[in-house]
């Protein structure tokens, strides 16, 4: 078999096929053309209406801050940052348990001293003792045991002396009382 290319020969071309061709093909590209423009003004009125309601939100907020932002002077701020201060002490002073304090001081009290008051100082972290022991044993052993308590930086024995005393039988006798001074409590 002998092939042979004519390049002066016509060819024959379907003229109407590929009119409608052309024509179907445009038609194709413009539904894609009018499904993509719909798209975009769908998401155009999406982020119209997000754009809407982010400042309604915002407006909400800034009624429930109390308004727009103010800058404050030097002089409204020096007062609120004393009005944290005080806040934040009272606070710390409420966080202190005085639960676990009176705890301790019970396992450090042996038989024979009993306190009488408590008196806190906040500012110098400090705890004032007042108590009472039957003799001056009982009263070392105590002072040992406050002293052996990791809890307390310090022990100060601030005064002591020698007192009468009635027992719950209404008999006098002699006792011993002491004031201590407790830092780093708080």
């Amino acid at each position: 078999m002998k092939f042979n290319l004519n390049l002066a020969s016509r060819r024959d071309v379907h003229k109407r096929a590929l009119h409608y061709g052309f024509v179907a093909a445009l038609c194709i590209l413009l539904l894609f053309g009018g499904w993509e423009v719909n798209t975009l003004i769908a998401s155009n009125n999406a982020l119209q209406l997000t754009q809407q309601r982010l400042a309604e939100t915002n407006q909400r907020l800034q009624i429930l801050r109390g308004g727009p932002i103010k800058t404050l002077s030097i002089e409204e701020r020096a007062s609120l940052e004393k009005e944290y201060s005080a806040i934040a002490e009272l606070l710390r002073m409420d966080a202190f348990r005085w639960t676990e304090l009176l705890d301790r001081m019970e396992k450090s009290l042996p038989e024979g001293v009993s306190l009488k008051g408590f008196t806190p100082d906040y500012k110098k972290r400090s705890l004032a003792l007042s108590g009472e022991a039957r003799s001056l044993k009982e009263m070392r052993l105590f002072l040992d045991r406050l002293l052996k308590n990791k809890s307390f930086k310090q022990v100060y024995l601030e005064n002591h002396a020698r007192i009468k005393v009635r027992d719950y039988a209404d008999n006098e006798r002699e006792a011993i009382s002491f004031s201590l001074q407790l830092e780093g409590v708080f």
